[in-house]
């Protein structure tokens, strides 16, 4: 897969997110009549725009983020006070419909320079907006040195909403990008399908898996290792019970026929790094090492043959299954390997466990690459789309759970915009399926994140909206947004750092 391609497509992936974010924004707040002043997708400098109406639609050079700027939403001060100069531009019915507030800049010499000796732009109650004893149009424009912002009457402004309509402009970002998640995993589910659980029948094996040519598509299973099995919950209790074993035996029913087959799994080590070699049964030697892994950067290499753990001889796979299963602490473990004639010492300190089950594995799991028949199913295609999204909502918690109750997980270990680069493009080249599982995934996380309250974000917007249901009164705007401008610079701060960490990561100085 190309890089460039790679690039455009976590550039739409993460746009979309965004776009359908900000959407959300949009459409509840023009409801309410609240003044948009900008739709941007992206921050930074602005590399394309489009004026609509009122709102000025942006693209902007880094594809992060995103805003809905929506008039009285910040504290402002006055744009035109008294004692200021401004130049005036009426209509043919001598109402004031620009300001323009450079008054030193020459396109604008040939209009009326006046001194502002009283004010009103907000227009409460619908009163007339005025400069001096001029009227001005309720939607005028201000112009200033690099760029035009139409002015917002208080009825136009978030500030003038009802409770109920400044919730539903804050709230429909995030929802928005939960609808999303629906309706992508409502299509990977449609398309999909549902395993068939509790059938032993076999569905699709794929070429490179170990089971291969052994078992089929359409075999029924009946017994492993002699244990007979109803359903796919006690074929995968009784493959757990035998890890470790490096020849399984199957019990068939084949064409009416039963027969009995022997599949070599492999065992991967999931805590380690390490994986079995596929055809070598009886001596521990090991294939060929990722180089992410943890196996690696302790100095493991593929073809290695383990000899003892922790300084006590190991002599079968079980051996060493039991081995990392027991070290539930994630300790180091010492390895004496045989390398090339010559024996060397290998120290390594595996996963975490805890981190591990939340990723949705174990230590140690023996891959036969078998599943079960899928169904396809419209109407749970949508219901289970729900579970999905929840499911995906619960992994964030979990993780910012992870962040306060394990020491091995911190700050540094989230993903910013070159982490979801690096996720993305692993997701693209295991088939749209596996990309759109992610976009779903993407979505519900920009989601839950905006709800967190905490300012700066949606969620800490709803809180002091919430205080103000509570005690009917508005919090005071000023110490509002000085919480949220204090807050966006932390998290400018946080952004920089982990994209610093994404970076290390891709290049693998980490």
């Amino acid at each position: 897969m190309s890089v460039l391609f790679s690039i455009i497509v976590f550039i739409f992936v993460l746009g979309l997110v965004i776009v359908i974010h900000e959407l959300g924004h949009f459409i509840m707040a023009k409801r309410a009549n609240i003044l948009c002043h900008e739709f941007s997708l992206g921050m930074g400098p602005i590399v394309w725009s489009k004026r609509v109406n009122e709102t000025l639609y942006c693209v902007r050079a880094i594809p992060i983020g995103g805003y809905v700027m929506m008039a009285g939403e910040e504290v402002e001060d006055e744009v035109v006070k008294v004692d200021k100069d401004v130049r005036l531009i009426f209509d043919d019915f001598n109402n004031v419909e620009k300001i323009i507030l450079d008054v030193d800049d020459e396109k604008y010499d040939k209009y009326e320079r006046v001194t502002v000796t009283h004010v009103d732009l907000k227009g409460e109650n619908n009163e007339p907006l005025y400069i001096n004893d001029y009227t001005v149009k309720r939607n005028a424009i201000y112009v200033f040195k690099n760029r035009e912002l139409q002015i917002a009457p208080y009825e136009r402004s978030f500030e003038s909403k009802t409770k109920m309509e400044r919730f539903l402009a804050i709230f429909a970002g995030p929802f928005m990008n939960f609808v999303l998640a629906v309706i992508i995993f409502t299509v990977v589910n449609l398309f999909i399908g549902f395993p068939e659980m509790d059938s032993t029948v076999l569905g699709n094996i794929g070429e490179d898996l170990p089971s291969y040519g052994i078992l089929e598509e359409g075999d029924e299973i009946i017994a492993i290792e002699g244990t007979l099995v109803e359903n796919w919950q006690d074929i995968s209790d009784v493959l757990d019970n035998n890890i470790g074993n490096r020849s399984i035996e199957f019990e068939i029913v084949r064409g009416g026929n039963n027969e009995t087959v022997s599949v070599t799994p492999i065992l991967i080590f999931y805590s380690l790094g390490l994986r079995s070699a596929e055809d070598i049964v009886e001596e521990l030697i090991i294939e060929d090492v990722n180089e992410d892994s943890i196996a690696y950067d302790a100095g493991f290499v593929g073809g290695d043959l383990i000899l003892t753990i922790n300084g006590i001889r190991v002599v079968s796979w079980q051996d060493m299954s039991n081995f990392v299963k027991e070290n539930e602490y994630g300790e180091l473990m010492t390895f004496t390997v045989l390398r090339d004639g010559n024996e060397e010492t290998i120290t390594v300190e595996p996963h975490d466990i805890e981190i591990l089950e939340y990723s949705g594995v174990m230590p140690v799991e023996n891959y036969i690459g078998i599943s079960p028949e899928y169904n396809l199913n419209f109407f749970k295609s949508f219901t289970y789309s729900f579970t999905n999204t929840k499911n995906a909502a619960m992994m964030i918690f979990n993780t910012i759970g992870l962040l306060f109750s394990n020491e091995n997980v911190g700050v540094g270990d989230l993903a910013g915009p070159v982490g979801i680069y690096s996720i993305t493009s692993t997701a693209l080249s295991g088939g749209i399926f596996t990309l759109l599982g992610w976009v779903g995934l993407l979505s519900v996380n920009l989601g839950v994140i905006n709800l967190l309250p905490i300012p700066a974000l949606d969620g800490g917007r709803l809180v002091f909206l919430g205080y103000e249901a509570i005690t009917t009164r508005k919090p005071n705007k000023r110490i509002e947004n000085t919480l949220h401008y204090a807050m966006y610079l932390m998290l400018l701060g946080l952004f920089v750092y982990i994209t610093f960490n994404d970076i290390l990561r891709l290049f693998n100085l980490k």
